[in-house]
């Protein structure tokens, strides 16, 4: 199918390439053109309308081919055409001079001439900028008489200029037929903007919406070659010259580029080259403000640039495309050929045969715009039928595999049918044997939660313990409202004792402690902890700072008095108490509240050892 596509475009293109632009006889054998001369002038002298005719004759350079070679001075150029009326009754004619761009100022003068001897002066004709692209004035040529026209240009650069003559008839062809000619054009791609935005309405898709805005702009681009210019609206500024090209066609690019990024999914398939793409198209952008600074040359080149830069990357695209295997890839490939060969084809034509080769074959803008939209959305209803063809073929397998999963679905049901008893049986015993395990498991679970909360050398609660309970028995001190002690116990120069009598000794002295403090806690709702080293601690809910000052000075007395024998030694220590109590107080937390007993037991320490001290959270 993509192969038939571009053969029937090359075909047509080279049919509508070959054929004439226009089939219009310009002038009836009564109005005949004598010459075309241009008055060759110096660069530093400035001529003007009152003085052009006092000009030699034999100095006048005669033109061939009817094309003007203007040159930029900034005084201008003159050119004559003479037109002899070889009938005995007046007639009009048209003059059309093609509106190049690079045009400042172009003005029209005439000179009737009866005779060799009486010459008359000569007079401005208005030369109006239409709709065509075309500046022409409309004037009347004298029965059995010669006309003289003075053609006034201003040019920013070396261009070659078309002076065409045309009798009424002739001129009204002209005209309809390139109004047609374009109306058709510019329609048919509004008409393919119309049709992508109705499809955004219909799918929400973002390529679609992005394709509307690239045909919005193409319409605007190619009216503008056309001769919808800023100049022909407004023609009091005409600065606006240079505004309109590469404002369109650098919008017209970041469209283009932004739909391809969509519609093939590059920020998915490809991250390096879609940000590439959007920093280009960032960069063009910002081009489009600082254009406006810019004169016609430098911007007719840098659109050319940007056009041909687009081109290149939907080729760099397409190779992409064909290089993962995508099916459109081909297809893109031969859209962004035919772009880049269009616009080497302008330039090449500009170079070797003149602005004017371009200036008067509007059915090249035609058939490159049209060609453009056409295979855009030609590209685009191929994307949409590849994805209904992957849908289908998506949900045939999906058919099909359900057929086969439903077929084993039956099969798999008799086995069932045919095992159910056995099966019955198996799950029965299992079902003990996994009941026994349970609990087996469930005692094992036990014994370790308790191993990981009991301190293995002393037999007491382990610092793990005591932060869980601590934050529980916090949590129910503040609901209930009862107060909540926490003693801080420390063996007083402990160090010493292990390098006096050794590790072991140590730890004899801490399991005999830990002893005493099981047989002091009365309450089975009383915790004792070894918090670490020789430092243990208490948690003693429901009792204020006397209960628990009480209950610390009763321990510390009983290891005062208490002997441990290690090897037929003797070693007595004594303890070192810290306590605080929280009695509701604001902003307290169980890290507050330990913090107040470990500086109650530093205050201990402080003050001699084998003592015990109280400190409130109020004073932190």
């Amino acid at each position: 199918m993509t192969k038939l596509l571009i053969l029937l475009t090359f075909f047509i293109s080279t049919i509508l390439v070959a054929a004439p632009v226009y089939n219009v006889d310009r002038l009836n054998q009564r109005v005949e053109v004598n010459d075309y001369w241009q008055i060759p002038l110096p660069k530093n002298k400035n001529i003007t309308a009152n003085n052009i005719t006092s000009f030699d004759k034999a100095a006048w350079k005669r033109v061939q081919n009817k094309a003007f070679m203007v040159n930029h001075n900034p005084h201008g150029n003159w050119f004559v055409v003479e037109l002899f009326n070889n009938v005995a009754s007046d007639k009009w004619v048209y003059v059309s001079i093609a509106n190049n761009p690079f045009i400042v100022e172009a003005k029209l003068y005439r000179q009737n001439k009866y005779s060799q001897k009486n010459q008359a002066a000569i007079n401005d004709i208005p030369l109006v900028l239409n709709n065509n692209n075309l500046r022409i004035s409309h004037l009347q040529v004298p029965a059995q008489s010669t006309l003289r026209l003075y053609i006034f240009i201003i040019s920013e650069q070396n261009i070659n200029l078309n002076v065409n003559l045309y009798d009424d008839d002739s001129f009204m062809v002209l005209t309809s037929s390139k109004h047609f000619n374009a109306g058709v054009a510019i329609g048919g791609i509004v008409f393919l903007a119309a049709i992508e935005l109705l499809w955004f309405f219909a799918t929400g898709l973002k390529s679609a919406l992005l394709l509307t805005g690239y045909f919005i702009v193409r319409a605007m681009l190619l009216a503008l070659l056309l001769g919808w210019n800023l100049v022909y609206l407004l023609p009091q500024m005409p600065e606006l010259r240079s505004v309109a090209l590469p404002l369109l066609t650098a919008l017209s690019s970041v469209f283009f580029l932004w739909f391809n990024i969509e519609l093939f999914n590059l920020k998915q398939e490809d991250k390096k080259l879609a940000r590439f793409i959007n920093y280009f198209c960032w960069l063009v952008l910002l081009y489009m403000p600082l254009s406006l600074l810019l004169t016609v040359a430098q911007n007719i080149v840098i659109s050319i640039v940007v056009y041909m830069l687009t081109s290149i990357i939907l080729v760099v695209i397409a190779y992409f495309l064909i290089k993962v295997k995508n099916r459109l890839g081909m297809l893109l490939a031969f859209i962004s050929l035919l772009q880049l060969i269009f616009v080497v084809f302008i330039i090449a034509s500009t170079l070797w045969l003149g602005v004017s080769f371009i200036e008067y074959h509007d059915t090249l803008f035609h058939l490159s715009f049209w060609l453009n939209g056409l295979l855009i959305s030609f590209l685009l209803s191929r994307q949409y039928f590849f994805e209904v063809q992957d849908k289908e073929i998506a949900q045939h397998l999906a058919l099909e595999s359900a057929i086969s999963s439903e077929n084993v679905q039956k099969e798999l049901y008799n086995l069932q049918q045919e095992s159910q008893e056995l099966l019955e049986q198996h799950v029965q015993e299992r079902t003990l044997e996994l009941n026994i395990a349970l609990q087996e498991l469930e005692v094992a679970n036990q014994e370790l939660a308790l191993k990981n909360t009991l301190d293995e050398l002393t037999g007491l609660n382990n610092r793990r313990f005591y932060d869980q309970k601590i934050l529980a028995e916090f949590r129910r001190s503040k609901r209930n409202l009862t107060p909540l002690s926490v003693v801080i116990i420390d063996i007083d120069h402990f160090k010493m004792v292990n390098d006096t009598y050794g590790h072991q000794a140590g730890d004899l002295c801490l399991k005999n402690l830990a002893g005493i403090i099981k047989g002091n806690l009365k309450r089975s709702t009383d915790i004792g902890c070894r918090y670490g080293g020789e430092e243990f601690c208490l948690i003693i809910p429901d009792t204020d700072i006397l209960g628990a000052i009480e209950l610390a000075e009763n321990l510390r007395q009983k290891v005062t008095t208490a002997t441990f024998e290690f090897e037929q030694q003797i070693i007595k220590i004594t303890i070192s108490c810290g306590v605080a109590t929280y009695t509701q107080q604001d902003d307290a937390s169980p890290e507050k509240l330990f913090a107040a007993a470990d500086k109650a037991l530093y205050q201990a320490k402080n003050n001699g050892r084998n003592q015990t001290w109280q400190f409130s959270l109020d004073d932190l």
